[in-house]
């Protein structure tokens, strides 16, 4: 019986490469099914040629790389005041959202209170309702307080939401009650401790319910066009989806207010997508 020397042998496999490799190939192929038509959208929108006639095959690269739809749609539409808006309400929701949700997330995961986990569940079951469905009447009570056409319609009814008191409950239950306790006996208050010794451990949480907070308030569409009509109140999806109209059957220009609607959430995912999957992978874990 021979031995190979332990020189001439190759690196090994792991046991389970070919389902890894056939899931890296998966991913692959979605990763590419999700950017290839938004390069194609940024594509066209920095082709003039696009206005007059759209290529029958997509191109990855403008034939006649300009910016010239981006200065025509700029100039057409007061695209400033839309983002000074979406910034607006999407910073004081998604401060109010964080704020409001961590409150109820300390209460679920360290209060102490009879029928916790009842209100806890009946908190939760708010997630399975859509949005569609209790839309009309959360409109008829903004109308009733006399808040439509206002920024109040647009930040109040999402101030607070199920999904982030949920993901702050589970983050802030591994937190151990031995820290909290020592705190109460130094004589720190409730708030105290929810402010100086639970939030910094929790950052990465956060980060997450920021980023996911600032990608459905910048993109929502519906509501805004349900309780503002006053064109100085417009957002930048609201703004360039009804005002962009005006841009006629231009494709290129249209793709342009498209791009310029949707880059600021790409470029805030890209620096804190760390934190999301960081915060996705550490309360996927936890009861």
């Amino acid at each position: 019986m021979t031995f190979e020397p332990l020189a001439r042998r190759g690196p090994r496999l792991p046991a389970d490469w070919r389902s890894q490799t056939a899931m890296s190939a998966v991913l692959v192929i979605g990763a590419l099914g999700m950017m290839l038509p938004f390069l194609w959208m940024l594509a066209t929108s920095l082709s003039r040629k696009a206005n007059v006639s759209m290529p029958l095959t997509p191109s990855f690269w403008p034939p006649d790389p300009s910016f010239f739809n981006y200065f025509v749609a700029s100039s057409n539409l007061p695209v400033g005041r839309f983002y000074l808006n979406s910034l607006f309400v999407v910073g004081v929701t998604t401060i109010g959202y964080l704020f409001f949700s961590s409150l109820a997330g300390y209460a679920f995961a360290k209060g102490r209170f009879p029928g916790k986990s009842v209100l806890f569940i009946l908190f939760l079951s708010t997630l399975f309702i859509p949005f569609e469905t209790r839309m009309i009447p959360l409109y008829l009570f903004m109308n009733d307080l006399s808040f439509t056409n206002t920024y109040a319609a647009l930040i109040l009814p999402f101030l607070a939401g199920g999904f982030g008191t949920f993901l702050m409950r589970q983050t802030m239950s591994a937190i151990p009650d031995e820290l909290i306790e020592a705190a109460r006996i130094d004589g720190a208050s409730e708030f105290r401790i929810f402010l100086q010794i639970v939030l910094p451990l929790c950052k990465p949480t956060l980060a997450t319910l920021a980023i996911l907070n600032v990608i459905w308030r910048w993109n929502d569409v519906l509501w805004p066009l349900l309780v503002t009509s006053d064109r100085k109140l417009f957002t930048v999806t609201q703004g360039l989806a009804v005002a962009g109209r005006s841009q006629g059957i231009y494709t290129g220009v249209a793709l342009a207010t498209a791009v310029m609607a949707i880059l600021p959430v790409i470029v805030a995912y890209l620096f804190l997508q760390r934190y999301v999957i960081r915060s996705v992978a550490a309360t996927g874990v936890k009861g």
